[in-house]
């Protein structure tokens, strides 16, 4: 195979735009003549060393497009309505395009001048597809790294039907603010093994990354693109997220495909309305219970802002559907600004037009628990709240110091889902609760407890 390494202001570039701002010559047909070399085979590596205008962009297989430095990059022109970058064979069968490289530079959707989804005058889950900044629907080895996207429409980056996909030092950055924009960063569905996604950092306007493997609304089982997919993900490791401000940061969705194997630590930064939400989303009650193997997630420290969604209360864990193992792992919680659960095991769903899928959970391991609940935000909401089902829980080696006279319960059971059928609490020290655990009804089947310390103080 020929690899072809051809600069764009060779191949007749202007690249006299600004990543920034815009403006400056249409590069679109230029470039895209380069990117076209590799349709027959052979491969193509295009670096840019300033910023390009364009209204959309193919690649195909063996295609490295590398960016010099984070001013260069692309600029999408104004009412573009499409990807500014997108895989040439996009499938949501086969996977036709493999060896995708794009390395450093800045990526700017101009959010603000393209329309949200395509027509856009009908309702979004009806639209042919929604207006997101990078695209791809059936790829094998995609290795994003060094990049910056920038005002993206809708999601960042939406990929579905993949194998091995990297992604490493992402910043999403977002001036553009749209509130209820669907600006989502990451937006991954299945099906799809071995992604990696490492340091990745940034604000924006709804998840911040989402393993959504059964994407749907309305009954549709894609909405976002034609060519998406949904199915089972699996080999999963999230390393280093750090939000400056996200409205949400991360969630998984699971309705009748597994979603296994998923590692998750070291996240920190500041958000708004939730930090994780594991969820069935059972929308229109179609009898979906979810489908969850094993998750990790550990070295968590999010702090909170004003919550800016109102279509369920704000969380850091919410948890629905069938799981069969989840381990929280030293897990900070610190002065929180208000009333939120830490974790809530889903019961009756809250949210309007979801059918009730409460949390059925083998095992719930929460090792190393820190809370220091200082401030004068009340909490007349359990830090845990059990209103689904959990067969083995357990909490050991945590500390926990609220504030005097505030007197929270640690854990408390409610509603008819409810059940905790064996709860073992070990190595926890506690300072002003009001009660380690409430259970009201008698749903805690079997509790045990051993080296635990609990004090008050004034």
């Amino acid at each position: 195979m020929i690899i072809h390494t051809v600069h764009a202001r060779q191949a007749g570039a202007k690249l006299d735009s600004n990543v920034a701002t815009g403006g400056g010559t249409d590069d679109t047909a230029v470039l895209q003549a380069v990117l076209d070399r590799a349709k027959d085979g052979d491969g193509v590596r295009l670096v840019l060393d300033g910023a390009a205008l364009v209204r959309g962009l193919k690649v195909y297989s063996n295609t490295t497009i590398e960016c010099l430095g984070k001013e260069c990059g692309f600029f999408q022109a104004d009412h573009s309505d499409c990807a500014l970058l997108a895989n040439g064979n996009p499938s949501p069968g086969a996977i036709l395009d493999r060896n995708i490289t794009l390395l450093g530079g800045t990526y700017n959707q101009n959010c603000r001048n393209q329309a949200h989804h395509v027509p856009p005058d009908v309702h979004y889950s009806k639209a042919k597809y929604l207006v997101v900044a990078l695209a791809f629907f059936g790829v094998e080895n995609l290795l994003v790294r060094d990049v910056t996207v920038c005002d993206q429409r809708t999601f960042a980056f939406l990929i579905t039907n993949w194998l091995k996909v990297t992604m490493e030092n992402i910043r999403l950055e977002l001036p553009g603010f749209i509130p209820a924009g669907n600006q989502d960063g990451i937006h991954v569905q299945g099906p799809g093994r071995f992604l990696v996604l490492r340091n990745i950092q940034g604000r924006t306007g709804d998840d911040f990354i989402a393993l959504n493997g059964d994407e749907e609304t309305n009954g549709e089982p894609s909405w976002a693109n034609p060519d998406a997919t949904v199915g089972p993900i699996s080999d999963v490791l999230i390393d280093t997220v750090m939000v400056d401000d996200a409205a949400q940061v991360l969630r998984i969705l699971s309705r009748e495909h597994l979603h296994d194997r998923i590692t998750i630590r070291n996240v920190s930064g500041h958000y708004r309305s939730f930090g994780f939400y594991l969820s069935a989303w059972d929308y229109k009650a179609k009898g979906m219970p979810g489908n969850f193997g094993s998750i990790v997630i550990e070295n968590v420290d999010l702090r909170q802002t004003q919550a800016n969604y109102t279509y369920t209360e704000p969380f850091l864990f919410r948890v629905s559907g069938k799981h069969q193992s989840l381990t929280l792992r030293n897990i900070q919680y610190h002065d929180p600004a208000d009333d939120r659960y830490l974790v809530h095991l889903e019961g009756k769903t809250d949210i309007p037009d979801m059918g009730d899928t409460p949390a059925d959970v083998e095992s719930l391991v929460i090792d190393g628990l820190h809370i220091q609940d200082r401030g004068t935000a009340p909490q007349s909401r359990p830090y845990l709240r059990a209103a689904g089902r959990v067969r083995r829980l357990v909490l050991r080696n945590s500390e926990l110091y609220c504030a005097p006279g505030k007197r929270p319960v640690l854990l408390a059971t409610a509603g008819e889902h409810a059940r905790i059928d064996s709860l073992m609490i070990y190595n926890v020290s506690a300072e002003n609760l009001g009660a380690l655990v409430s259970d009201p009804d008698r749903r805690v089947g079997h509790l045990e407890t051993s080296n635990v310390l609990q004090r008050t103080t004034t």
